[in-house]
């Protein structure tokens, strides 16, 4: 790319990411939300808005996931029929309760962008728009036809993926997911299972404890418990792109009053699983553990999240077509990783094969002062124009 082409490049990602970023589409994480439009709206409406001079070429929908969210799907046809080509970034973010000040304020420091979004997704978002954006507009037909996904809800339930997946009546040759990677291919990442387990005793005044049972004291051995698990995991589950299994207590909340014994205490479990562990099983695995090794009463809330593993076979045609498509664009060192996060990737990849792939570091993902190098956004922006336009070898 010429100096005076990469010089445009960048001002175009400058401005759309900007423009994204500016626009608030937080998600409510499951808490109240007073708007009277999804939540990911306005952030689809500048999307629209710039994919318009290309618009005759595109179709472009808007897909409700649930009452507060929607995804935007945009397609590109191909030159051939048969399975298309899957993007997929988030268009929603986590709060920004830290910084409400100036985190949907971009400023542009030295070369990056900071503000809410701008690497957990609007940086990868703004480069899949970007890229199909110039296919259009320099004339060429992939290979395949591309389906963009801009997709609600990823940050709390994942529903915008799940949607689509459950009313496309699409089939994928295969799917490049964005999130903050480094341009670096992900190819597997954890699952995750997340659920609230009780433990029942008795009230009794703290002037007299022995009339009761104190539930918290209950808790203590289930935590403990929780971290020998964890240990027995850690021994039998191993991977060689990820570290083992992570069972982690997050929240904890119990007791009705200073001067009485707590009759019931609440933790919030964390359940990191790796590809090969089946989600339901190895729940109720733990569940067993736990009532053979703890002498109180236990109860188990209902899934408030399961999310599938990534586990995407490095040794397809397509995946090793990828790396060397990667290596050409960004670098001759990457190689292939896993990450102990989840995606959206996770929800296809049984599909076709999926991986995860964008500009920007998962370090300062949901951090104060949010940032993304401008010039990876720019590198992601040609790479996914490139695998785009790529006639992969699809088994």
């Amino acid at each position: 790319m010429s100096s005076a082409a990469q010089v445009s490049a960048t001002e175009q990602a400058t401005e759309l990411l900007t423009a994204l970023v500016r626009t608030d589409s937080i998600n409510p994480m499951g808490g109240s939300y007073t708007r009277q439009e999804p939540v990911e709206r306005q952030v689809h409406q500048v999307i629209e808005e710039w994919l318009a001079p290309v618009s005759d070429r595109l179709s472009i929908t808007r897909q409700s996931c649930s009452p507060i969210h929607e995804s935007l799907v945009i397609r590109l046809e191909g030159a051939a029929e048969g399975p298309a080509a899957l993007f997929e970034s988030h268009a929603d973010t986590v709060p920004a309760d830290e910084w409400p000040d100036r985190a949907l304020q971009p400023v542009l420091d030295n070369g990056e962008l900071i503000g809410r979004g701008a690497c957990d997704d609007k940086g990868s978002l703004a480069a899949m728009v970007l890229a199909l954006a110039r296919l259009v507009k320099e004339g060429i037909t992939p290979p395949r036809p591309v389906v963009l996904v801009c997709a609600g809800d990823e940050e709390f339930a994942q529903t915008g993926i799940r949607h689509f997946r459950e009313q496309s009546q699409e089939q994928f040759a295969y799917g490049v997911f964005g999130e903050p990677t480094q341009l670096v291919p992900v190819i597997q990442h954890k699952g995750t299972i997340r659920w609230d387990i009780t433990v029942h005793g008795t009230s009794a005044h703290t002037s007299r404890p022995e009339l009761g049972r104190n539930a918290v004291l209950g808790m203590v051995e289930v935590v403990a418990a929780l971290g020998r698990y964890q240990d027995h995991l850690q021994q039998t589950w191993t991977n060689r792109y990820l570290t083992g299994p992570l069972v982690t207590v997050t929240m904890v909340r119990g007791g009705r009053t200073r001067n009485a014994t707590a009759d019931e205490c609440t933790l919030a479990v964390d359940f990191r699983i790796l590809p090969g562990m089946e989600a339901e099983s190895e729940k109720q695995a733990l569940i067993d553990f736990l009532a053979a090794e703890i002498r109180w009463e236990l109860t188990h809330a209902a899934n408030q999240l399961i999310t599938p593993p990534l586990n995407t076979d490095p040794e397809l045609p397509f995946c090793r077509q990828l790396l060397a498509t990667c290596r050409t664009v960004a670098g001759n060192h990457l190689e292939f990783r896993g990450e102990p996060y989840g995606t959206d990737a996770a929800w296809v990849s049984d599909l076709c094969p999926a991986v995860v792939l964008g500009p920007g570091d998962i370090a300062v993902a949901h951090a104060v002062d949010e940032r993304i190098p401008m010039d990876q956004v720019v590198a992601a922006t040609e790479l996914y124009s490139a695998l785009m336009r790529e006639p992969f070898t699809i088994q």
